[in-house]
């Protein structure tokens, strides 16, 4: 029951914000958004605090779950603290801007290295973490969604693999900001003379 009245909350307030969208109330975005934030986070640091984490894999009533414990559960309480942050910005840049923030906010973001960084290394960080939930796991983690181990552990590496580039992205993007360009460039180039 508390499941179900779990998802009822959560589709309540999607169609809450699809209404705040719609029909351009800002309060009602924010707050749907910073909510969001604020139960995401609580609930990654419930997960992170009692090693438990119990993951649905649809958005169905009765979905097929998928029953993390010990150090995999911390992975996705991570995960989830790590969304809460840019969902929770977006609420209040939202209530701030509307739907249309300062383009020189959204371009200064981009163009300083050590916010544009950061950005990516959470997010590789973010992939990668899902890619060790699905390495870490037991087998009976997956009892309900029976997805098999070759197939957890191709799809978790590949994840953690890519997660990881991406934050060595991020890093060279910190510390040596005109690396990435050059490589950008240069891989343009390359494609460029391909296509020739």
């Amino acid at each position: 029951m508390k499941n179900k009245l779990l998802v009822f909350g959560l589709m309540a307030a999607m169609f809450g914000a699809a209404a705040g969208i719609h029909y351009r109330i800002p309060i009602v975005i924010a707050v749907v958004c910073v909510g969001l934030a604020v139960f995401c986070a609580m609930t990654g640091v419930q997960m992170i605090v009692t090693r438990k984490a119990v993951i649905a894999t649809s958005d169905s009533i009765n979905p097929h779950r998928e029953y993390h414990s010990g150090l995999s559960a911390q992975f996705w309480g991570l995960l989830f603290l790590i969304v809460s942050v840019p969902i929770g910005a977006f609420g209040v840049s939202y209530w701030l801007y509307g739907d249309n923030p300062p383009s020189e906010i959204i371009g200064g973001m981009f163009a300083s290295p050590v916010i544009s960084g950061i950005m990516m290394a959470a997010a590789g960080v973010a992939v990668g973490l899902y890619g060790l939930t699905r390495v870490v796991s037991g087998e009976e983690t997956f009892v309900e969604t029976r997805i098999g181990r070759f197939e957890r552990l191709v799809v978790g590496g590949w994840a953690f693999i890519v997660g990881a580039a991406v934050v060595l992205a991020g890093c060279v993007r910190i510390l040596a900001p005109e690396t990435l360009t050059r490589v950008r460039d240069g891989a343009v180039d390359w494609v460029l003379a391909l296509v020739r």
